[in-house]
């Protein structure tokens, strides 16, 4: 017979120290992959509107 805590981690109602492990740095992946492509968005809009108002300025 297991132990109580034994026979959580097999039924797979509590998760392993690994688990949740592998569950933080694939947070921390998905985080850093929104924050990059939001700054992406970000810079070539600020791009985008500082290229018009050059081409204003010189007209």
């Amino acid at each position: 017979m297991l132990s109580p805590e034994l026979l959580s981690y097999e039924m797979g109602l509590i998760q392993t120290t690994e688990k949740m492990e592998n569950n933080k740095i694939a947070t921390y992946v998905l985080i850093g992959v929104f924050v990059t492509i939001t700054i992406g968005i970000i810079s070539y809009t600020v791009y985008q509107i500082h290229q018009e108002n050059k081409r204003k300025k010189l007209n």
